[in-house]
């Protein structure tokens, strides 16, 4: 007699983790094959799930595409709470923002990149980005302020604008990540923090 397995079938949320894999394979279908490949079957196949479990937690590609961006904004989310300050050393402020603004970027110019070529998918993510107030001058704003501060106590030389200055220096980021990001052999940018180094160095007051 063939015993009968009464093994009790997993209902309702989908296994802890799921969500990290999912983001996390969904990132490497975009950079790896494009964003016509972005299906659940691809996703669900790099994670390890179920494609239930790619519909369980994003309904669609708009959805997942969101989510990856988001969980590249999550450092500079955590960045923004974290409060420089007043006299910090601006070879360590820079570094950290240099650092984690890098680290964003890796993770959501292929997303950007991606949307492009969809317009349903990039409306999505405009939109997404819009009402999160997210975009390169978030970043101008935090380092100029900082700058702004430095100056005002006459630690930064006068005859410079800060946030120009932080326009430039995040200009300098995106430009290595960028180059990162396309299918040519590596050219020889300055590392970051020979950057850092230029930036402190135009910050000395006379």
């Amino acid at each position: 007699m063939t015993a009968v397995d009464e093994t009790p079938k997993r209902r309702g949320r989908p296994p802890a983790g799921g969500r990290e894999a999912i983001i996390a394979a969904a990132l490497q279908v975009i950079r790896e094959r494009g964003i016509a490949r972005l299906t659940a079957r691809e996703v669900a196949g790099l994670a390890g799930v179920s494609e239930a479990s790619v519909f369980y937690h994003y309904k669609d590609r708009a959805g997942l595409l969101q989510a990856v961006f988001a969980e590249g904004v999550a450092p500079l989310k955590a960045l923004a709470e974290r409060a420089v300050q007043p006299g910090s050393d601006p070879r360590e402020v820079l570094t950290l923002y240099g650092r984690t603004l890098e680290e964003f970027l890796d993770q959501v110019l292929p997303v950007i990149a991606a949307a492009q070529s969809d317009t349903e998918l990039r409306d999505a993510l405009a939109v997404y980005m819009a009402e999160n107030d997210m975009g390169p001058h978030r970043g101008v704003a935090a380092i100029g302020a900082y700058l702004a501060g430095e100056q005002a106590a006459r630690r930064v030389r006068a005859d410079v604008d800060p946030y120009a200055l932080a326009m430039m220096f995040i200009g300098a980021c995106h430009t290595r990540a960028s180059q990162r990001q396309m299918p040519l052999p590596a050219a020889d940018l300055p590392p970051l923090q020979d950057i850092i180094d230029a930036t402190v160095a135009a910050l000395q007051p006379a």
